[in-house]
């Protein structure tokens, strides 16, 4: 496989240190090289052939990072129970668009992880290369799933337009996203997305 080429691969991803499984998909689609996944199992990809098998080992810095202390905050207990919120070790929290983990609660403080959960760990994927898309409509088709899920759609393709036809609506932040896309990997200059009911 080479940058920019349009495949499909299934893979599982474990934590190294203790096997468990965090994530997995079969003959999902992406760009390679492209930083559809992991920038550590995009590097392995490149290179790889189609029904070829392998296992990657990750390092952090090529996964989720290293885990930041930075990120382990103080916040007074007040502060979540002037939004009815009684934290407990484990709970997800929000504050300023970050999402974190509870660690601990005592003396009048929360301890809040925000690093991510796979932040400082060694991953390790099996992944496979299933197949490596050719046509543009495919090619078109592939991206539209990546970014909404959706495997059924009318696509018409020329060389200036790609026009998609769609049994359910798509939200607007990620119509603009699979439109960019479409123009950046396909190479129209304009992608007409109709929402059929």
């Amino acid at each position: 496989m080479q940058k920019g080429d349009f495949i499909r691969i299934s893979y599982v991803g474990r934590v190294k240190e203790t096997d468990e499984v965090f994530d997995k998909g079969e003959r999902i689609p992406i760009v390679a090289g492209e930083g559809f996944v992991i920038s550590g199992l995009d590097e392995a990809i490149l290179g790889m052939s189609v029904g070829e098998r392998k296992i990657v080992e990750i390092p952090p810095e090529k996964a989720f990072g290293k885990r930041d202390p930075n990120l382990v905050k103080l916040i007074p207990l007040s502060d979540f129970k002037k939004n009815d919120i009684t934290p407990y070790p484990g709970m997800v929290v929000k504050a300023d668009n970050f999402y974190g983990r509870v660690l601990s609660v005592g003396s009048g403080r929360v301890k809040v992880d925000f690093n991510h959960p796979l932040a400082g760990k060694v991953l390790e994927y099996e992944v496979e290369i299933n197949e490596k898309i050719e046509s543009g409509e495919e090619k078109v088709k592939a991206l539209l799933e990546f970014f909404t899920g959706m495997k059924e759609a009318e696509v018409k393709l020329n060389e200036n337009t790609a026009e998609l036809k769609v049994k359910r609506q798509i939200p607007e932040h990620v119509k603009q996203r699979l439109s960019t896309a479409i123009k950046q990997y396909v190479g129209v200059k304009e992608v007409v997305i109709s929402e059929i009911f």
